[in-house]
């Protein structure tokens, strides 16, 4: 038995578990402590999307090069929320053949991680190298979502990443496109089978986490 086994125990046998939800629903802090926890590392999906949006990458197909670059444009804040999910989806499509390798290549070197952002999709999962690695239970995924909209928008706007110079009009469009798109996230996943979390309460987070995996 290795080190991450011993110190994970025989109920968490992933060596990824990865945690989606939108904005504001604390997957980075739940994320670190739970790494902390179990003395394992944690990735966040924004480090990826960053690192391809600075290296200038273009792909083949240009919708996916577009989602890319898509909200680095100045002014997309005045778009409707529902396009704004939308777009978001798109981000997280285009991510997800990048997604796939680094969950193999952790998975293949036996090396236990927890990958968390918002450009995770349920239908990551549908990938049939995912799939079989999600029914021996070496990958594992746990989507969260805040029902409340208010409390969503309190959260993103108490982080304040990326808000700097936001008008109180795109803080409530960002707000609502992020709640829409939390909401079809959980959709999604509870349509595959996925476990769905609130973050609250808080303090039983990580344990309601572990326990379904």
């Amino acid at each position: 038995m290795s080190t991450s086994q011993r110190r994970q125990g025989p109920q968490q046998r992933w060596r990824v578990l990865l945690l989606g939800g939108s904005s504001g629903t604390g997957k980075s802090s739940i994320a670190r402590q739970l790494a902390a926890r179990l003395e394992i590392s944690w990735l966040q999906v924004d480090d990826l999307r960053l690192a391809l949006q600075n290296s200038r990458v273009s792909f083949p197909e240009k919708a996916h090069t577009d989602a890319l670059y898509f909200f680095t444009r100045p002014g997309i804040w005045h778009g409707s929320p529902e396009a704004l999910s939308q777009a978001l989806i798109a981000v997280g499509e285009t991510l997800r053949p990048a997604l796939e390798i680094v969950i193999a290549n952790h998975i293949d070197i036996d090396a236990p991680v927890i990958l968390e952002g918002d450009g995770i999709l349920p239908s990551l999962l549908e990938n049939p190298l995912m799939h079989q690695h999600k029914n021996s239970g070496r990958l594992q995924a746990v989507f969260l979502q805040e029902p409340d909209k208010k409390l969503l928008s309190s959260n993103i706007a108490q982080r304040g990443r990326g808000t700097a110079g936001m008008s109180e009009e795109e803080l409530r469009t960002e707000a609502g496109a992020k709640w829409l798109y939390g909401q079809w996230l959980a959709h999604e996943a509870r349509r595959r089978g996925l476990p769905v979390l609130e973050p609250q309460p808080w303090e039983t987070l990580g344990a309601r986490i572990l326990g379904t995996c």
